[in-house]
């Protein structure tokens, strides 16, 4: 998958996961998210007191209704010390249009003139509301007034009226609280919460500041304390007994309201889903939002939804951008940020969805591994087809390497003056090591044997053309030295990638056993006479082939006589490594060398390779291991009645090239 492409592709689904989210689907379970992250029990206010309306009240004065005459004995009781007056009382209980008994309605009228801040509850009851134009519906208020009930009209003349609405969620939680209803054009009846709030803090000297509220008149409640936390036990009927102290509601907000079960008025709020809380608790808990000046506004979705793309789109390309594992942890980083930042937005007041960026950061992030797989699957696939691909170039490469060794043996059958034996061992499929002998003519035999600086198909691919050379060269030129120097020009002339050769170069006069030999900065050759032992044999080195052009090489000379031997290498046999780190090195070679030193060319090599292969154990091969031995049996062992018919006679050639062949001046 192209780069561009997978990054286009987490757009693509930052887009749809901000606009799944946008749908609702999460609304549930962010909704509690919400009150598990946000609501948390505080310190209930001492200024605020609920007298209840329960048990015991309903087993002394009777099943509810009451006659309005007990409110009114329970409210003369709390205006009977004017030294302790209440700042505020506010009764919980609904007293629409006038009862059978006007004198009753009368007294609580009179009762709550003793008060100079009283309010009295007032609800609306809310319905659909269908416009009709020319017998069709044309729009449809789904939150529209149907009825609105108040106090009669004494109570309602010296009193002041709150609405006690209280709007459930639905999910049937009560999370917010209405701040007003219009049940008439132009009129606007604020929360009997709210009514209390303004009241306590007018008295104060202070005022009120309205919440910020949603579409539908709504304010978020932070709420300050649970269940059953305002209330003290206090009951309407303790108060009618003279049990409750002046003391006790002085100067405070005094809520009267239903405490019991039976009653039916209690819900389930986001800071206890278990316990429900009683309608005059929750007043308690708006009206201390209100005193305290602790306003939450929530944040509409269309803003939360714009930047939740932003967001999403950047973690979906950090997710591509890391590793898988880099990707968890960023994942999981930024659905802890996500928490700590509703958090720390809410304690400034800012209500958001704490779950939407954790969410979509979780999906986002499965989708990424999606696409890390499909990625990593193509990649796999691809490296598999190359791998295969170079496998097979490989294995051709190594077929032709091999080719080009001689690999039969007796390499000249009928040529008995000497005994010739190489062999190379790979530390790659294809190795930078290479051996060739071949006759220059009837009394001239080449060695070669050389190490290309670098491994696999470069080396194999600058030997072949070294070695092409040295034979070329050979078949026209016997002076060692001569070769390497013109093969050295013709190498450095094309040799952009400046790789360089070593090589031992021998030529053996086999009718005389005069061995020439040159050495361009290879490995010292081992030497056995026929009365003595392997020794090494310290050559003049000279300079690497390809390394400069215009070099001048040197050659010596050896007397071999019959029974002598010779032995050459590539530094991958004094180099060889065991699990230790140690070296095989030049004695360990020259050991081996002696304990075979007089079976035949081929037994010598094998002895040396085993004694190797015993040394390094199971440490890896990381030098090609290349060797020659050649055993000069002298001229009385010559046999050359016909021209060698083996495997190297294709390397013979009737007569040498002149001297002026103009193949020869290319190379000097």
């Amino acid at each position: 998958m192209k780069i561009k492409k997978k990054y286009l592709f987490m757009l693509a689904a930052a887009l749809l996961v901000t606009l799944l989210i946008s749908t609702g689907v999460l609304r549930r379970v962010d909704k509690w998210a919400q009150d598990t992250l946000y609501q948390h029990a505080g310190t209930a206010s001492t200024d605020i007191v609920i007298i209840g309306i329960d048990e015991e009240a309903l087993r002394e004065q009777g099943s509810w209704p009451w006659s309005r005459e007990v409110l009114a004995d329970a409210l003369c009781v709390l205006a009977s010390d004017r030294e302790h007056m209440p700042s505020v009382v506010a009764v919980d209980v609904l007293f629409a249009g006038a009862s059978q008994d006007p004198a009753a309605d009368a007294y609580l009228a009179s009762a709550a003139g003793l008060f100079d801040n009283f309010v009295t509850a007032c609800a609306a009851e809310f319905g659909e509301e269908i416009t009709w134009e020319d017998g069709r519906a044309v729009s449809a208020n789904t939150s529209a007034i149907i009825d609105f009930l108040s106090p009669y009209e004494a109570l309602r003349q010296c009193t002041v009226q709150g609405h006690i609405n209280a709007m459930l969620d639905k999910d049937g939680i009560l999370r917010h609280a209405l701040l007003y209803i219009e049940p008439a054009e132009g009129e606007k009846i604020y929360s009997m919460a709210y009514e209390a709030a303004r009241l306590y803090l007018e008295q104060k000297g202070k005022q009120i500041r309205e919440p910020s509220v949603n579409a539908g008149g709504h304010f978020y409640v932070p709420y300050t304390a649970g269940p059953e936390t305002y209330y003290d036990g206090v009951s309407v009927n303790a108060l009618l007994d003279g049990r409750v102290p002046s003391s006790y509601w002085d100067g405070k907000i005094v809520l009267i309201g239903p405490y019991a079960a039976a009653l039916q008025d209690s819900y389930f709020t986001t800071i206890d889903k278990a316990l429900p809380m009683y309608g005059v608790e929750f007043q308690a808990n708006v009206i201390q939002s209100l005193i305290d000046g602790n306003y939450k506004k929530e944040i509409p979705d269309l803003p939360q939804i714009i930047i939740l793309f932003i967001l999403c789109a950047a973690a979906g390309i950090l997710f591509m951008r890391l590793k898988v594992e880099q990707g968890g942890a960023s994942c999981a980083g930024i659905m802890v940020t996500g928490f700590a930042g509703c958090l720390l937005l809410y304690k400034f007041g800012i209500v958001t969805h704490p779950l939407w960026l954790p969410a979509a950061a979780a999906v986002l992030y499965v989708i990424s591994l999606g696409i890390h797989y499909m990625i990593a699957a193509r990649e796999r696939q691809r490296l598999a087809l190359k791998e295969e691909r170079i496998s097979a170039e490989l294995s051709l490469a190594t077929r032709i390497q091999a080719n080009a060794l001689i690999k039969e043996f007796p390499a000249f059958p009928g040529r008995n003056e000497f005994d010739l034996y190489a062999s190379m061992t790979p530390a790659k499929e294809i190795g930078g090591d290479l051996y060739d002998f071949f006759m220059m003519d009837e009394d001239h035999l080449c060695l070669v044997i050389s190490d290309v600086s670098g491994k696999g198909v470069p080396a194999a691919l600058f030997m072949m053309v070294a070695v092409t050379l040295m034979h070329y060269v050979g078949m026209r030129e016997k002076s060692p030295a001569r070769i390497l120097q013109a093969v050295n020009n013709e190498i450095c002339a094309r040799n952009p990638e400046e790789m360089f050769v070593t090589v031992w170069l021998g030529v053996l006069e086999i009718s005389t056993g005069k061995l020439t030999a040159a050495n361009a900065g290879h490995e010292y050759p081992a030497l056995k006479r026929a009365d003595g032992h392997f020794e090494l044999y310290k050559d003049k080195h000279g300079f690497v082939v390809g390394g400069m052009e215009g070099v001048r090489y040197r050659e010596y000379e050896i007397r071999l006589d019959p029974g002598d031997k010779l032995f050459v290498y590539t530094d991958g046999v004094p180099e060889a490594q065991n699990e230790q780190e140690e070296f095989f090195g030049t004695d360990r070679m020259t050991a081996a060398l002696q304990s075979t030193e007089n079976g035949t060319a081929r037994e010598i090599l094998e002895g040396v390779a085993a004694s190797i292969h015993t040394f390094v154990g199971g440490a890896p091969q990381f030098d090609d291991l290349t060797m020659l031995c050649m055993t000069y049996n002298g001229p009385a062992f010559s046999e050359k009645t016909t021209p060698p018919d083996g495997p190297a006679a294709d390397l013979l050639t009737e007569e040498a090239a002149p001297p002026d062949d103009p193949a020869v001046g290319l190379l000097t």
